[in-house]
């Protein structure tokens, strides 16, 4: 049933089915990698870049970003942003309208579903929709991860199917929970599939009967998913709290635990006794598959219920916050014993190449519940850091940008800090800047620290946060990132960034032929692979004539392509600099394209005119 051979990419299952485009998505993600979120449009478009952020070509990703990043809400819990790996991180100025972080109301609570929400549309078809429930995050951790996918169509019903109200319902509560403001339009695009998800007709895999969705924690209504009796219970999570293993223990007649080997060295023998098996995952599961795994993150709960089988699969760790305060988002599926229960998990197999079968109880190993007890010794300072990045989360920060010179600017940040102790040190900087130029912030109010000397496209609302406790000989640090309220910047910064990515004939080409692609499964055009376009000399026939190609397809499927290609060549051309580097040849070809799209716009529709151009 669960097959640990059959994987798939993010960025695969988030392409649009065919003759579809993307019109919005709503993701949510307890922790988040920058790079990750950045490479994620490029799934809704025609271009095909390196999954390595550092070998992409820059004017392709941009090119997706800017098409995108205002098609896609992200929410994530606050302070939970990685550092990216990668400085120069000018374009991140791109995703500032994606990202919304979130800190859930209740006391230590953490916001931790992992769920996507697509709205496609089509030419033709009908609205499409996919739901995802993942048990991983957005970021590159190479940890063996579930995803759970959910196609349907947008029924012309009137009334509202009942089984789809919960993840409405969920769906409607996240602008709420954003600690930041969100577009008017946004906000209504977040109504819009609030309320037709409603209406929408997905389809099950084969073997499920029925699918529940079980939001946790943006209510107080629905109880605990996993509580009533059955008959076996099998239980997979790579984080543990004894208080929940003592609830689920009762839950079933016999109990099978699988986590990673450190969180089960914590659990006491006693809480260990409950369970008839433990396993856990082996450290070299995956290594000798093409593209290798390493450890456990999947949160699954798989029951045999008489001659049922059922599984929870989602976000939700084994531990007493998971299903008791967090914000949590898991999905429960129902089918046969024999396709979705215990064993059927657990020993459905398949062979590999050199023939030998595989499946999921090959991957993993007893392990003895009387074996010694294992604390993290880190654990005190783990929970000061918390502390402590909770105080700066709620502290306020704001970042204020200050015009020094022509092209030189500082920021300021400004805020409340209240309650760090002595040994706390944190260091702050823009994720545009190294570490180097990072400054510390103290307990205080007011301006807390002060960047001068930057450039426009050093300009960003995303900062980088190292925190260090300290006590009694021992350290612990820890490296984030917070998205602050941006004031005073300048209105071009995006467009100056982009700008400063076209250095030669050759990014000025590959830039307005960007534009020019359509999106994924809608044009047979050919595809910028990161590729010089022009071979380096753009005012060859080679270069032009695919470039003119282009503009004619774009005329006539997509004329607001056009209109954008006019604003880049206009925005080039005021830049005496920049307009050399304009393809030559360029306005013969240009000119009677431009004019074929006015007639359009003066006839008053968007249809093809190229007939009477011709």
């Amino acid at each position: 049933m669960l097959d640990p051979y059959n994987r798939r990419h993010l960025t695969e299952i988030l392409r649009p089915p065919e003759g579809y485009v993307l019109d919005y998505a709503i993701a949510t993600t307890y922790s988040l990698d920058l790079l990750a979120l950045m490479t994620a449009p490029v799934a809704f478009t025609m271009f095909e870049i390196e999954s390595d952020f550092s070998k992409a070509d820059l004017l392709v990703l941009v090119e997706s970003l800017r098409r995108y990043a205002e098609r896609i809400g992200i929410f994530c819990h606050a302070g939970k942003i990685k550092i990216p790996e990668h400085y120069s991180m000018s374009i991140s100025s791109l995703i500032e309208r994606s990202v919304f972080q979130i800190l859930p109301p209740k006391e230590n609570a953490v916001f931790h579903p992992k769920v996507w929400v697509l709205r496609y549309t089509s030419e033709n078809g009908p609205v499409a929709y996919r739901f995802l429930c993942l048990s991983r995050n957005l970021t590159y951790d190479r940890s063996w991860d579930t995803a759970f996918v959910l196609d349907g169509l947008l029924s012309e019903r009137q009334r509202t199917i009942a089984t789809n109200r919960p993840l409405a319902d969920f769906i409607a509560s996240l602008p709420g929970l954003s600690k930041e403001e969100i577009s008017q339009a946004q906000r209504k695009k977040i109504e819009q599939m609030q309320d037709e998800i409603q209406r929408v007709e997905f389809n099950l895999p084969p073997g499920f009967e029925s699918a529940i969705f079980r939001p946790l924690g943006t209510d107080d209504i629905r109880g605990d998913p996993i509580s009533r009796k059955v008959d076996r219970l099998l239980i997979i999570s790579p984080f543990l709290a004894e208080s929940r293993l003592d609830q689920l223990a009762e839950v079933g007649k016999e109990c099978i635990l699988v986590s990673r080997l450190d969180s089960l060295q914590k659990i006491s023998i006693k809480c260990r006794e409950k369970f008839s098996v433990l396993f856990s995952f082996k450290d070299d599961a995956f290594q000798d598959a093409e593209d290798s795994l390493d450890g456990l993150h999947v949160k699954l709960y798989v029951a045999d219920d008489g001659g049922d089988g059922r599984i929870w699969t989602g976000s939700a760790n084994a531990t007493k916050a998971a299903f008791s305060k967090n914000v949590e988002f898991l999905v429960e599926l129902k089918g046969k014993k024999m396709v979705c229960g215990v064993d059927a998990l657990l020993n459905g197999s398949n062979a590999t190449a050199d023939g030998k079968k595989i499946c999921l109880r090959t991957l993993l190993e007893p392990f003895d519940k009387y074996s010694g007890v294992k604390m993290d010794v880190l654990e005190p300072l783990k929970i000061r850091a918390e502390e402590s990045r909770n105080a700066l989360i709620n502290a306020n920060l704001s970042a204020h940008v200050i015009q020094e010179e022509a092209n030189n600017f500082g920021i300021n940040i400004e805020g409340q800090i209240i309650s760090l102790s002595k040994d706390v040190s944190v260091t702050c900087w823009p994720i545009t800047l190294p570490i180097a130029r990072g400054l510390p912030l103290y307990s205080g109010r007011g301006m807390l620290a002060e960047f001068k000397n930057l450039s426009k496209e050093e300009i960003t609302a995303f900062f980088a946060f190292n925190l260090i406790v300290s006590s009694d000989g021992q350290s612990l640090s820890e490296d984030f990132v917070l998205k602050l309220p941006l004031i005073g910047a300048p209105a071009d910064r995006i467009e100056h960034v982009i700008q400063k990515l076209l250095n030669n004939k050759d990014d000025v080409l590959k830039w307005l032929m960007a534009c020019l692609v359509l999106d994924k499964e809608t044009d047979s055009g050919e595809n910028l692979s990161g590729k010089p376009v022009g071979n380096g000399h753009s005012n060859s026939h080679q270069a032009i004539v695919p470039l003119f190609e282009n503009m004619v397809r774009a005329l006539s499927r997509d004329p607001q392509r056009i209109d954008d290609l006019n604003n880049r060549i206009q925005e080039l051309k005021k830049d005496e600099n920049k307009c050399k580097l304009l393809p030559e040849g360029l306005d013969e070809i240009w000119l009677p394209i431009w004019q074929a799209r006015l007639n359009m716009k003066e006839a008053g529709h968007e249809e093809n005119l190229l007939q009477r151009w011709h």
